[in-house]
């Protein structure tokens, strides 16, 4: 994989993607979301008859975007031809930006991750970033060498970013109006877009997790911040509000009594876990460390951790009373605690929810910054697909 260094252009006229109809675009993304569908699937979910799913999807096919298989069908024995999108048509790269560390991926169409890079970060200015993305880009080229050179990047962090471009603010930077993807594609020469990391997680995780299997649900992180996302019919519901972080502000109880309330960016962070500890006059421990001793059994690390587990339960049965969801995905770099404090993220929960509702389906996402990373990737190849990139 050559990395390339020529200027950046958008649907340039060597792009498959750049002539398509919305109609085309439709099909393209019904299919990133669903995975392999037969035409009558396609039919029903972009509302399209026989005809036109034939006259719309062969030339995507011809192009090298879209890919058939066939395959016999058990009870009847006639064949059937469903479509995919081909996953080595071209490659895409996302890349996730925490506090100290980069995150590159190098995904095929399909979302399936080729090579991963990180890369720790030595200050926070737009030309450190920029410098390490280039040397992840580079890591990433020697470790998939059969693959194509990427046809996007896509970036995702703590911020707003509202036009794509523009980094509008990120406080861990101290960035305010960074225009964050001109400069790389000014070094680069890749086509790039930029959005906030909870949005591009709840994206991946529509179109290529839980979303698969239930169209209405929420994502709820938990760690540096506190984050939610929502998804109804498979899409995510977003607005400029969507990445301030307003879930944070939220009063949650502890469980007590009488019950001490606090915001759930004082109680369900890294920080809040930390202060926790030294106020059980304990000297300072990472909140990484905390959870690790509880998993050894530590009494007292065990005691702070269930206590983060109730309040937790108790935000998410708040935020199921509004949203309604089939599923609840908890993710983040604490988010091991819901699966070490099962009992106690329910207990939160009941304390919340009418024991007649139906039980929360809880998912709870392993933390990996390539996970983030893989969001921002999907920005990047929805951005592609409609022509943006």
């Amino acid at each position: 994989m050559a990395v390339s260094t020529a200027a950046p252009g958008v649907d340039s006229p060597d792009s498959p993607w750049a002539d398509l109809s919305d109609t085309q675009r439709e099909i393209v993304l019904a299919l990133l979301h669903h995975g392999r569908l037969l035409r009558p699937d396609i039919m029903r979910i972009v509302g399209i008859s026989p005809g036109s799913v034939t006259r719309l999807t062969t030339p995507l096919v011809e192009a090298g975007l879209l890919t058939v298989h066939t395959q016999q069908v058990a009870d009847t024995g006639r064949p059937q031809s469903p479509l995919e999108v081909r996953a080595d048509a071209e490659s895409v790269v996302g890349v996730g930006l925490s506090t100290g560390l980069l995150t590159a991926v190098l995904t095929d169409l399909r979302l399936g991750v080729l090579a991963t890079a990180r890369r720790p970060l030595p200050g926070h200015t737009p030309a450190d970033i920029i410098s390490e993305l280039a040397a992840a880009l580079t890591e990433l080229a020697a470790a998939a060498p059969e693959s194509p050179p990427p046809s996007c990047l896509g970036v995702s962090l703590g911020g707003t970013a509202r036009d794509g471009r523009t980094v509008d603010e990120a406080v861990f930077y101290g960035w305010h109006r960074v225009p964050l993807a001109d400069f790389i594609e000014a070094r680069l020469g890749v086509p790039t877009i930029i959005g906030n990391d909870l949005t591009a997680l709840t994206l991946r995780e529509a179109w290529f997790g839980v979303g698969r299997e239930c169209s209405r649900f929420n994502v709820l992180t938990v760690g540096a911040g506190v984050g939610y996302g929502l998804v109804v019919d498979g899409k995510v519901v977003t607005n400029p509000d969507a990445e301030l972080g307003l879930l944070g502000m939220v009063p949650v109880p502890d469980g007590g009594r009488p019950a001490g309330v606090s915001p759930a960016m004082a109680c369900l962070t890294n920080e809040s876990l930390e202060q926790l500890w030294t106020d059980h006059h304990h000297d300072w421990l990472t909140a990484a460390d905390i959870v690790a001793r509880a998993e050894a059994g530590s009494a007292d690390a065990v005691t702070v951790c269930a206590s983060f587990a109730r309040r937790l339960g108790h935000l998410l049965g708040m935020a199921a009373a509004f949203a309604l969801p089939e599923t609840v995905v908890v993710a983040g770099e604490r988010a091991t605690i819901a699966a070490l404090f099962e009992d106690e993220v329910r207990e939160g929960i009941a304390a919340v929810r009418r024991a007649s509702a139906a039980p929360l389906d809880i998912v709870v996402r392993e933390h990996d910054r390539a996970d983030w990373a893989c969001g921002a990737a999907t920005l990047a190849l929805r951005a592609r697909v409609l022509g943006e990139l």
